[in-house]
Protein backbone atom coordinates (compact mmCIF):
# COMPACT_ATOMS: atom_id res chain seq x y z
CA UNK A 1 0.00 0.00 0.00
CA UNK A 2 0.98 3.29 -0.69
CA UNK A 3 0.12 6.33 1.11
CA UNK A 4 1.02 9.88 -0.75
CA UNK A 5 1.82 12.81 1.24
CA UNK A 6 -1.10 15.46 1.46
CA UNK A 7 -0.03 17.97 -1.67
CA UNK A 8 1.49 21.51 0.41
CA UNK A 9 1.17 24.97 -1.23
CA UNK A 10 5.26 25.95 -0.98
CA UNK A 11 5.52 29.26 1.53
CA UNK A 12 7.08 31.94 -0.02
CA UNK A 13 10.92 30.74 1.02
CA UNK A 14 10.64 28.29 -1.65
CA UNK A 15 11.22 30.84 -4.39
CA UNK A 16 13.97 32.59 -5.70
CA UNK A 17 13.19 36.07 -7.35
CA UNK A 18 14.73 35.79 -11.51
CA UNK A 19 15.08 32.34 -11.14
CA UNK A 20 12.06 30.26 -10.60
CA UNK A 21 9.22 31.21 -12.74
CA UNK A 22 5.54 29.80 -12.26
CA UNK A 23 2.49 31.68 -11.17
CA UNK A 24 1.40 31.48 -7.96
CA UNK A 25 -2.00 32.11 -6.59
CA UNK A 26 -2.62 33.72 -3.90
CA UNK A 27 -6.12 33.97 -1.64
CA UNK A 28 -5.36 35.49 1.94
CA UNK A 29 -3.59 38.36 3.30
CA UNK A 30 -1.55 36.13 5.23
CA UNK A 31 -0.15 34.84 1.47
CA UNK A 32 0.29 38.34 0.17
CA UNK A 33 2.52 39.30 3.22
CA UNK A 34 4.92 36.36 3.07
CA UNK A 35 5.77 36.60 -0.64
CA UNK A 36 5.49 40.58 -1.08
CA UNK A 37 8.37 40.61 2.56
CA UNK A 38 10.09 37.44 0.67
CA UNK A 39 10.34 39.73 -3.18
CA UNK A 40 11.39 43.09 -1.19
CA UNK A 41 14.16 40.90 0.66
CA UNK A 42 15.86 39.25 -2.55
CA UNK A 43 15.34 42.72 -4.18
CA UNK A 44 18.64 43.76 -5.33
CA UNK A 45 17.71 47.33 -7.03
CA UNK A 46 14.03 48.37 -7.20
CA UNK A 47 11.08 47.87 -5.61
CA UNK A 48 7.85 49.74 -7.23
CA UNK A 49 4.48 49.57 -5.46
CA UNK A 50 1.11 50.81 -6.65
CA UNK A 51 -1.73 50.27 -3.91
CA UNK A 52 -4.83 52.57 -3.00
CA UNK A 53 -3.93 52.78 0.08
CA UNK A 54 -0.68 50.89 0.98
CA UNK A 55 -2.03 48.03 3.12
CA UNK A 56 -1.03 48.36 6.71
CA UNK A 57 -1.65 44.50 6.59
CA UNK A 58 1.42 43.89 4.05
CA UNK A 59 3.26 46.89 4.12
CA UNK A 60 3.23 48.64 7.65
CA UNK A 61 4.88 45.45 9.09
CA UNK A 62 8.08 45.72 10.69
CA UNK A 63 10.06 42.59 8.86
CA UNK A 64 9.02 44.28 5.61
CA UNK A 65 9.69 48.09 6.57
CA UNK A 66 13.48 46.49 7.56
CA UNK A 67 13.64 44.78 4.03
CA UNK A 68 12.87 47.91 2.39
CA UNK A 69 15.36 49.77 4.85
CA UNK A 70 18.09 47.58 3.78
CA UNK A 71 17.46 47.34 0.00
CA UNK A 72 17.67 51.61 -0.04
CA UNK A 73 21.07 51.38 2.07
CA UNK A 74 22.41 48.68 -0.40
CA UNK A 75 23.73 50.78 -2.89
CA UNK A 76 23.30 54.37 -4.03
CA UNK A 77 21.33 53.12 -6.83
CA UNK A 78 18.71 51.51 -5.04
CA UNK A 79 15.44 52.81 -5.80
CA UNK A 80 11.84 52.44 -4.30
CA UNK A 81 9.12 53.90 -5.79
CA UNK A 82 5.48 54.13 -3.96
CA UNK A 83 2.26 55.53 -5.95
CA UNK A 84 -0.09 56.07 -3.47
CA UNK A 85 -3.80 56.62 -4.25
CA UNK A 86 -5.32 57.72 -0.74
CA UNK A 87 -3.49 58.96 1.84
CA UNK A 88 -6.37 59.52 4.35
CA UNK A 89 -5.85 56.04 6.15
CA UNK A 90 -2.17 56.92 6.96
CA UNK A 91 -2.90 60.02 8.31
CA UNK A 92 -4.69 58.90 10.42
CA UNK A 93 -3.19 56.15 11.87
CA UNK A 94 0.32 56.73 10.98
CA UNK A 95 2.64 54.05 8.64
CA UNK A 96 6.01 52.71 9.45
CA UNK A 97 6.80 52.88 5.65
CA UNK A 98 6.20 56.22 4.94
CA UNK A 99 8.13 57.53 7.86
CA UNK A 100 10.97 55.80 6.83
CA UNK A 101 10.39 57.20 3.80
CA UNK A 102 10.57 60.47 5.13
CA UNK A 103 13.92 60.07 6.57
CA UNK A 104 15.53 57.63 3.57
CA UNK A 105 14.59 60.95 0.87
CA UNK A 106 17.33 59.75 -1.57
CA UNK A 107 16.03 56.08 -2.20
CA UNK A 108 12.51 56.04 -1.05
CA UNK A 109 10.05 58.38 -2.74
CA UNK A 110 5.73 58.48 -2.46
CA UNK A 111 3.71 60.52 -5.03
CA UNK A 112 0.22 60.14 -5.91
CA UNK A 113 -0.29 58.81 -9.38
CA UNK A 114 -1.16 61.35 -12.37
CA UNK A 115 -4.90 61.15 -13.62
CA UNK A 116 -4.96 57.82 -15.90
CA UNK A 117 -4.38 55.29 -12.93
CA UNK A 118 -5.71 58.18 -9.86
CA UNK A 119 -8.68 55.81 -9.70
CA UNK A 120 -7.02 52.12 -10.76
CA UNK A 121 -8.76 49.47 -8.64
CA UNK A 122 -5.84 47.25 -8.99
CA UNK A 123 -2.56 46.80 -6.42
CA UNK A 124 1.14 45.41 -7.46
CA UNK A 125 4.41 45.32 -6.56
CA UNK A 126 7.21 45.15 -9.04
CA UNK A 127 10.51 43.23 -7.45
CA UNK A 128 13.54 44.28 -10.03
CA UNK A 129 12.70 43.60 -13.70
CA UNK A 130 12.04 39.85 -12.46
CA UNK A 131 8.87 39.69 -9.80
CA UNK A 132 5.60 40.83 -9.54
CA UNK A 133 2.53 40.61 -7.33
CA UNK A 134 -0.69 41.56 -8.44
CA UNK A 135 -4.08 41.80 -6.92
CA UNK A 136 -6.93 43.41 -9.84
CA UNK A 137 -8.89 44.80 -7.13
CA UNK A 138 -7.66 46.59 -4.20
CA UNK A 139 -10.24 45.49 -1.83
CA UNK A 140 -9.60 41.82 -2.07
CA UNK A 141 -6.83 39.55 -1.23
CA UNK A 142 -7.04 37.47 -4.42
CA UNK A 143 -4.39 37.89 -6.78
CA UNK A 144 -0.91 36.42 -8.03
CA UNK A 145 2.82 36.89 -8.27
CA UNK A 146 5.79 35.42 -10.15
CA UNK A 147 9.26 35.72 -9.30
CA UNK A 148 10.32 35.28 -12.76
CA UNK A 149 8.52 36.59 -15.90
CA UNK A 150 10.05 40.18 -17.16
CA UNK A 151 7.53 40.43 -19.81
CA UNK A 152 4.50 40.55 -16.79
CA UNK A 153 6.65 42.97 -15.13
CA UNK A 154 7.73 45.12 -18.15
CA UNK A 155 3.56 45.42 -19.04
CA UNK A 156 3.19 46.57 -15.23
CA UNK A 157 5.90 48.63 -15.20
CA UNK A 158 5.14 50.81 -18.65
CA UNK A 159 2.03 51.42 -17.03
CA UNK A 160 3.58 52.58 -13.24
CA UNK A 161 5.84 54.81 -15.31
CA UNK A 162 3.28 56.41 -16.86
CA UNK A 163 1.93 57.19 -13.92
CA UNK A 164 4.74 58.05 -12.09
CA UNK A 165 5.72 60.51 -14.92
CA UNK A 166 2.14 62.16 -14.27
CA UNK A 167 1.81 62.28 -10.37
CA UNK A 168 3.43 64.26 -7.81
CA UNK A 169 5.06 63.74 -4.41
CA UNK A 170 2.23 63.74 -1.75
CA UNK A 171 3.12 66.81 0.25
CA UNK A 172 0.59 66.03 2.89
CA UNK A 173 2.24 62.90 3.92
CA UNK A 174 6.21 64.92 3.74
CA UNK A 175 3.96 67.30 6.41
CA UNK A 176 2.86 64.43 8.15
CA UNK A 177 6.43 64.07 9.32
CA UNK A 178 8.07 66.91 9.12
Amino acid sequence: MIILAPETTPTADAYQLGAESGLISLTSVDEFAQFALNMATQAHRTIDIFSHDLDHPLYDQSDFVVAIKELSLRSRFSQIRILLQNNRTIRRKGHRLVHLAQRLTSSIEIRRPGEPLLKALENFLLADEYGYIHRKMASYYEGRCDFNDRLRVAQLAERFNEAWESGEPDRELLRLYL
